[in-house]
């Protein structure tokens, strides 16, 4: 896998068709708004006709119409994480082709999330939203930096270990980044109160509050954001304001985003030194749609410790969270110049083009180093001939010869060793990229079970983001030395094209679902409009069309009790993998309640329990439920959620629609008997899409399942922290001569066999309540999913006459509203996106 997204056909003509959507994605909406809006009104100044249902179906449409009038365009967020320093947001920065956000080498230069989003502003113009954080978790955060302080406090001042001092030192730099007015104190500090610090004017001032700024040029937004998205700036008399912000927003005319349907985020670094940033990213990721994992390309191929990050990350991802489908991957740092002895992984074809590059350079080296001794020579005899002698003009003429062959071979040398140093990074990125999709690879067959089984692709980019940058300064003289010489080879193009055509793709994708939701509504008034009159020669008719569709409804029974009892299974397979690996964990957890007590002085056991088990590099809540959704239980979750569910609802959504489609043939068939009817069943059949109706149940039951999958984060240490919630707090109260024992018999006691086990009994319950709710929420959206195809089918083609209550000028006015000013629109919409279908196939597939 090359990792180089290829655009077929004419790219050109793609890129034009691309750079419209913006405004034919608005004109959608902007119809879709007017004809539902215009509908709304229509349907309200229709009165009440005393026929049964009526009501019922008018307040239905109505809020209908309302919902689609007010649809909005919707945005993907696509997440970029990693660990400190992987080059995030300098990559951010090459695929918006500006430097927005900070970047360095030396530190962690995101503190908080950051988002990117488009809006059509003039060029180079921004504006930007900074939210900060309420005041109740600031409260919170100045409880745990105070509690660490005093742990010093009480121990008597620096006369404690380094681990019992780090978190202090730690937490007093915060305070005094936040607070100017504690930098002139010593450490240990005298005490410090807590209210007194969270009605600190200049703090309390801005909590829960948003800043708006607007600017034109981008360097000075980077340089104003500055200090809400890092920690690298702090003025002596102002506060570090980046502890306070929450999120902030960008908004600009980014190409790369135009779609719409995009929104780029910059996460804190995962897994840096700074707890606050890991767990903010932990959470943030529970909300995002796609998940780009930023490593550098030097760690990739050979750090084993990268590896085993790989692997951890690999497994949540897949296993549990199911995003291998929305997983991709980047590899930063392509454009960083090495040697060929640095890459012990070449074949010898490799080695042989290499060995071929180094005999050519070493060859114009020789001829650059011959031609300047001659250019020595030819200038001394120059200099020193007569300049009216016979020998004059022949020189003359060979020194300006000898300088054009010398500033030939120069610009050949300097081709020869770009060539050179182009080829050799990309053969460490194709190393780099074959390693990460191999370990890819054992993850997904270690959690199916199968060594033989073959993952889905993978996107995997590995890019020079510095490179692309300088190759892009329009004057040469200011640009730094590069290994790349071609914006594509630096793969910042490709990964670009890759995030628009995404976008494009998605934007088309929900105009064509708001479409087609005022498709069906259109259908189902237009029908029920059609079928308000009564006629006695259509009473067989719909005796025979209520007949099928009786039968239809039991065969879509029968089909749905099955398929339950497949699922029923399953849920009963996982419940009982889950309980046996809890077990396992129940009674493993004294032990491991044990060893955390010798490897902890009081004063960081007592801090522990205060923070519900988690602090600074000790999670006592991820120990305890180590291992429960690994092994077999790993597998059976992933079977589950992401393999038997999603095949099973597809063919349940198959299997009812081909029924439907079946039934729905039979009572066509059966109209042609009744001339009066059959033009119009015709017609109406049209319009009946049953997979259509039941498709977006089925996206609604996936995204329950996806959303409860992700809720646990990748483990189950969430719910563990809740359940001790009480516990901690009690063991943390406690003080005095003989602490540090009673709070270590208060876990043992809290651990003990049977109180264990109960305890990890309860996880496993609320689990497998979680699951069944996502389940009940998936099956309440495919039963109202099937109640509204039993209702189109019946007010369409069986209920094809009424009590005639409604009158015929009523009837006649919206069937040609409906003609007029709804099809017509919709119609419109329809030609618009399928001038993007058209090139649908040359957009990237995700």
């Amino acid at each position: 896998m090359e990792g180089q997204v290829e655009v077929c056909g004419s790219e050109v003509e793609d890129r034009g068709i691309y750079m419209s959507l913006p405004h034919d994605a608005q004109s959608c909406y902007n119809l879709i708004w007017r004809m539902n809006k215009n509908l709304e009104r229509e349907v309200e100044k229709v009165g009440p006709s005393g026929r049964r249902g009526y009501d019922k179906d008018l307040q239905g449409w109505k809020a209908e119409a309302h919902d689609l009038g007010n649809c909005k365009p919707r945005r993907r967020k696509l997440a970029f994480i990693g660990r400190t320093g992987a080059g995030k947001s300098t990559a951010i920065n090459a695929i918006l082709g500006a430097p927005v956000l900070s970047t360095r080498a030396d530190g962690a230069c995101t503190s908080v999330q950051t988002e990117i989003i488009y809006e059509d502003l003039p060029p180079s113009t921004w504006r930007a939203s900074i939210k900060f954080i309420e005041k109740d978790e600031w409260k919170k955060t100045l409880h745990n930096l105070l509690d660490d302080i005093s742990a010093v406090c009480e121990g008597g001042g620096l006369n404690i270990g380094r681990d019992d001092l780090r978190p202090a030192l730690d937490a007093w730099k915060a305070l005094k980044e936040v607070y100017p007015h504690l930098r002139t104190l010593s450490f240990p500090p005298p005490h410090q109160d807590v209210h007194t610090l969270l009605d600190h004017e200049p703090v309390v001032s801005i909590l829960g509050t948003n800043i708006q700024t607007t600017g034109t040029g981008f360097d000075s937004l980077e340089l104003q954001l500055r200090p809400y998205l890092t920690s690298l700036e702090e003025q002596l008399s102002e506060p570090s304001l980046w502890h306070l912000v929450d999120s902030v927003h960008i908004y600009g005319a980014f190409e790369v985003l135009a779609s719409g349907a995009v929104t780029l985020v910059d996460v804190p670094g995962f897994g840096d030194a700074n707890k606050t940033r890991t767990k903010r990213t932990k959470e943030y990721l529970k909300n995002v749609e796609v998940v780009i994992l930023v490593a550098d390309i030097k760690r990739a191929a050979d750090d084993q410790a990268m590896h085993i990050y790989f692997e951890k990350f690999l497994h949540q991802m897949i296993a549990i969270d199911g995003r291998v489908e929305s997983l991709l991957i980047l590899l930063t740092g392509a454009d960083i110049r090495i040697n060929e002895d640095q890459l012990h992984h070449l074949g010898s074809n490799q080695r042989q083009i290499i060995q071929n590059m180094c005999q050519e350079i070493d060859r114009l080296s020789e001829s650059l180093d011959e031609q300047e001794k001659q250019l020595d020579v030819f200038f001394l005899d120059y200099y020193i001939a007569p300049k009216d002698g016979p020998e004059f003009a022949g020189l003359s003429e060979r020194l300006h010869s000898t300088r054009e062959m010398k500033d030939q071979t120069t610009r050949q040398l300097q081709l020869a060793n770009a060539t050179k140093d182009t080829y050799i990074a990309h053969q460490r990125s194709a190393r780099a990229r074959n390693v990460f999709l191999e370990l890819y690879r054992q993850v997904y067959c270690s959690i199916k079970q199968d060594s033989t089984c073959q993952p889905p692709s993978l996107p995997i980019f590995c890019i020079g983001s510095m490179d692309y940058t300088q190759l892009l300064v329009t004057n040469k003289r200011h640009r730094a030395p590069v290994v790349f010489t071609d914006l594509e080879d630096t793969g910042i193009p490709q990964l670009c094209r890759y995030i628009h055509d995404f976008g494009c793709k998605k934007a088309i994708s929900d105009i064509n679902a708001h479409a087609h939701r005022s498709a069906l509504l259109w259908e189902s008034i237009e029908s029920y409009f059609l079928s308000s009159r009564r006629d006695s020669r259509l009473a067989a008719y719909e005796d025979a069309a209520r007949g099928l569709m009786e039968t239809l409804k039991d065969t879509v029974d029968e089909i749905c009790k099955t398929s339950g009892g497949k699922m029923d299974n399953s849920v009963n397979e996982l419940e009982q993998s889950l309980r046996i690996e809890a077990e396992k964990a129940s009674e493993r957890s004294l032990n491991t309640i044990k060893v955390l007590g010798e490897h902890h002085q009081w004063r960081s056991y007592r801090t522990l329990m205060r923070r519900e088990g988690e602090w600074r590099s000790t999670d006592l809540n991820e120990d305890l439920t180590l291992g429960i959704l690994e092994g077999n239980a790993s597998s059976a979750w992933h079977r589950l959620f992401n393999d038997f569910l999603r095949t099973e609802i597809n063919s349940l959504v198959v299997d009812i629609s081909d029924r439907s489609n079946e039934t729905i043939r039979a009572i066509k068939n059966r109209a042609q008997r009744t001339t009066a009817i059959a033009p119009h069943i015709d017609n109406a059949c049209n319009f009946i899409h049953p997979f259509d109706i039941m498709n977006p149940a089925r996206d609604q039951y996936m995204s329950a399942i996806l959303t409860m999958q992700r809720d646990f984060c990748g483990s189950l240490k969430g719910l563990m922290r809740v359940a001790l919630e009480d516990h901690y707090r009690v063991v943390g109260r406690e003080s005095g001569v003989g602490m540090f024992q009673r709070m270590k018999d208060l876990n043992e006691e809290q651990f003990s066999p049977k109180k264990a086990q109960e305890l990890y009994t309860g996880l496993i319950d609320q689990v497998m309540t979680a699951v069944r709710m996502a389940r009940n929420k998936g099956e309440t959206a495919l039963d109202e999913a099937l109640a509204r195809l039993y209702a189109i089918i019946e007010r369409s083609l069986v209920c094809v006459q009424g009590d005639d209550q409604i009158c015929k000028t009523t009837r006649r006015n919206m069937q040609k509203f409906l003609d007029e000013e709804y099809s017509a629109p919709l119609a419109e919409v329809t030609i618009i996106t399928d001038r993007y279908k058209e090139h649908g196939d040359t957009a990237l597939r995700w």
